[in-house]
C-alpha cells in the first residue's frame, strides 16, 4: 500500500525556490500600489479570453448579483456588466487599484479587505470571480471558503489564475517601474489543490481550462516567443453545493 507521508513528495514549494529572474519583490498591497496607473495594460488573453469562451460561465452571469474578489482597477467588473450582471460589487486590498475601480463608477459598492475575509453578509451574492489574485493568496483553503460563505446554494465561482506550470518555469507576477522590473509576491499552488480545497469547501467543479501561448500571440507580443506552446493561465468554474 502507498505511504501517505510520501504524497506531497512532489509538491509544489514557495516561489523563491523556482525564481529565476530575482526581481526586487514587493508585498501584495506596495506592489499594486505601484501598479495601479498602468494595470489596465494587463493583456486581456492571459484572463477575459478564458472567462469569455466558458459557457459554463457566460450562461450565468446574466441578472446576477456578483462580488468581484481582488478587484484591481475594475477590469473584470466591467466585463461582468457588459454581458448583464445585475450589480457588482468589489473587493480588493490596495488603496490605490480601488481608487481607480471607483473612479470607473461600474461598482455598487466597494470593499477594502483581504479575499479571504471580506466581512460582507453570507449567502448575498449569485455569483464571484477572480481574476489574477489567488496566486498571490497563501491560504487558499480559506479564499475557497470565503467565496463559499458569500454565495448562496447553487451560485457560482470562477476563477482564473497564473498557471503554477508557468510560475515553476520562475516567472513571477510582475511590472515595469520606471526602469526596473519588480515582482509581487507568490504563491504556487498545484492543480489539484483548485479541485481539492474547493471541493473540500462546498464547491462542484463544472469547467476547467488552460490558456496556451499562440504562435499568434507571440507574433503580437514578442517576449511571449520562447513560451510558444507552455500554459501561461487556467479557468475554473465552480457551482456552490447546498
Amino acid at each position: 500500500m502507498a505511504d501517505p507521508s510520501n504524497r506531497d513528495v512532489g509538491a509544489p514549494k514557495p516561489f523563491a525556490h523556482y525564481d529565476r529572474r530575482h526581481y526586487p519583490t514587493l508585498g501584495v498591497a506596495d506592489a499594486y500600489a505601484r501598479w495601479a496607473p498602468s494595470y489596465d495594460d494587463v493583456d486581456d488573453r492571459v484572463d477575459l479570453d478564458l472567462f469569455a469562451a466558458s459557457p459554463q460561465l457566460t450562461a450565468r452571469i446574466a441578472g446576477s448579483r456578483v462580488v468581484d474578489l481582488g478587484c484591481g482597477t475594475g477590469r473584470i467588473g466591467t466585463w461582468l456588466l457588459a454581458r448583464g450582471a445585475r450589480e457588482v460589487v468589489g473587493v480588493d486590498l490596495t488603496t490605490e487599484m480601488l481608487a481607480r475601480a471607483k473612479a470607473r463608477a461600474i461598482y455598487a459598492s466597494t470593499v477594502q479587505a483581504p479575499v479571504t475575509a471580506t466581512g460582507l453578509a453570507a449567502g448575498g451574492f449569485d455569483g464571484a470571480i477572480s481574476s489574477l489574485v489567488v496566486d498571490h493568496v497563501a491560504d487558499l483553503g480559506g479564499f475557497f471558503a470565503e467565496a463559499r460563505r458569500l454565495l448562496r446554494p447553487g451560485g457560482w465561482l470562477a476563477v482564473v489564475d497564473f498557471h503554477p506550470f508557468f510560475l515553476m518555469q520562475g516567472i513571477p507576477t510582475h511590472f515595469r517601474d520606471g526602469e526596473q522590473h519588480l515582482a509581487v509576491e507568490n504563491h504556487v499552488h498545484a492543480l489539484r489543490d483548485f479541485f481539492q480545497l474547493a471541493v473540500a469547501r462546498g464547491f462542484e467543479v463544472l469547467h476547467f481550462d488552460e490558456r496556451f501561448v499562440t504562435d499568434e500571440w507571440a507574433a503580437a507580443v514578442p517576449g511571449y516567443t520562447k513560451h510558444i506552446g507552455f500554459p501561461v493561465s487556467h479557468l475554473w468554474v465552480y457551482g456552490a453545493r447546498a
